[in-house]
C-alpha cells in the first residue's frame, strides 16, 4: 500500500519545512503546486527534493480546491488500486500515524474523513509567546483549540477513477469509514504569518476566489480570541470533539449497504460512465 500526498500552498515559507519533514514520516510520494508564492515557500521545497517530495509545479492560478486533480493527473500512473491518496495542507499534522490507520480500513470502505483539531492565537499567547522561537517549539507553544471541522482527506485509489479538473474531489469516491482521523492545523502561529494570510486571502478574492462568509479579517489582530470558546491541549494526546458541530460524515445504513453492494460488483461507478442519470441518484451512489 502506498499513500500520495497533494499539496497546494501558498506562502507558508514559516512551515512548509515541518510539514513535508513530518509528512514524509508516513507518506511514499508528496506532490507540492505552488501558487506562486511570495516568500520563501518554494525555494524551500525544492531545496528538500528528494525521492518523496517531488516539487512538482509553480502556477499563479486563483487557488481552488481542483487544483489538486491536476497533480492526481499527472501521477496517477504511479498508484495501483488500493492505495491512497491525501488532500495534505502545509500547516496540517497528523497526531496518529496515517499509515497505520489506513492499513486498518476494511477494503470495502474507501474514503477517510479526518477531523481538525484547530489552533487558536489567544490575546495570552500574543503577550507571552516567541515569536521566533524555530517552528517546532512555537507550535508545541500554542496549546487553545477547537475541534469542530471535519471534511474528506483520505481516498482508495481505483484504475477507473475520475477526478475531473473542475471538482474539489473524484466522483464517486465510495463509501466512507467509520473512523475519523485526527490532524493537528495551525492555521495562526505569529501575527506576521496570520497579516500575510489575510494578505493572500484578500489577494486572491480580488482575482475571483470565493472564501467562506466568515474571513472578512482585514488586520491580523482581529483573528486573535479569547480562551473562553477554547478548549487546552494539555499534551496527553486527549482532545476534545465537538460532536454537535461535526458534520455527519455517515449515510443510514440502508444507503451503506446498497453502496457496498455496488461497489463491491463493479456495478457502480461503472454504470455511471454509461448513463445519464438522476442528480439526485447520483449524489446517492457517490
Amino acid at each position: 500500500m502506498k499513500i500520495f500526498a497533494l499539496c497546494v500552498v501558498k506562502n507558508e515559507g514559516d512551515i512548509i519545512e515541518e510539514c513535508l519533514r513530518s509528512a514524509s514520516l508516513w507518506a511514499d510520494r508528496i506532490f507540492v503546486y505552488d501558487g506562486q508564492s511570495t516568500d520563501d515557500t518554494w525555494e524551500k521545497v525544492v531545496a528538500m527534493q528528494n525521492e518523496k517530495i517531488v516539487p512538482w509545479r509553480q502556477n499563479g492560478k486563483v487557488f481552488q480546491e481542483s487544483l489538486r486533480a491536476e497533480i492526481f493527473n499527472a501521477y496517477r500512473h504511479e498508484a495501483a488500486e488500493g492505495d491512497w491518496w491525501c488532500s495534505l495542507d502545509a500547516d496540517e499534522f497528523y497526531i496518529h500515524d496515517p499509515r497505520a490507520f489506513l492499513t486498518a480500513i476494511p477494503a470495502w470502505q474507501h474514503v477517510v474523513w479526518g477531523v481538525a483539531v484547530e489552533y487558536y492565537l489567544t490575546h495570552g499567547d500574543i503577550a507571552q509567546l516567541d515569536f521566533t522561537l524555530p517552528m517546532r517549539e512555537l507550535l508545541n507553544s500554542i496549546r487553545y483549540y477547537r475541534a469542530e471541522n471535519a471534511e474528506p482527506r483520505f481516498f482508495r485509489y481505483r484504475p477507473d477513477m475520475i477526478w475531473s479538473e473542475n471538482d474539489g474531489w473524484p466522483r464517486h469516491m465510495g463509501i466512507p469509514a467509520k473512523e475519523r482521523i485526527l490532524f493537528k492545523h495551525y492555521k495562526y502561529r505569529s501575527p506576521t504569518q496570520v497579516q500575510l494570510r489575510i494578505d493572500t486571502r484578500l489577494s486572491s478574492q480580488k482575482r475571483g476566489y470565493v472564501v467562506r462568509p466568515q474571513y472578512t479579517s482585514t488586520h491580523w489582530e482581529q483573528e486573535i480570541t479569547d480562551t473562553a470558546d477554547l478548549d487546552f491541549d494539555a499534551q496527553d494526546g486527549h482532545y476534545r470533539l465537538r460532536e454537535d458541530r461535526l458534520p455527519q460524515h455517515l449515510q443510514p445504513l440502508a444507503h451503506t449497504l446498497i453502496k457496498r453492494f455496488l461497489h463491491g460488483t463493479g456495478i457502480w461507478p461503472a454504470l455511471a460512465l454509461n448513463l445519464t442519470m438522476d442528480s439526485s441518484l447520483s449524489l446517492f451512489l457517490t
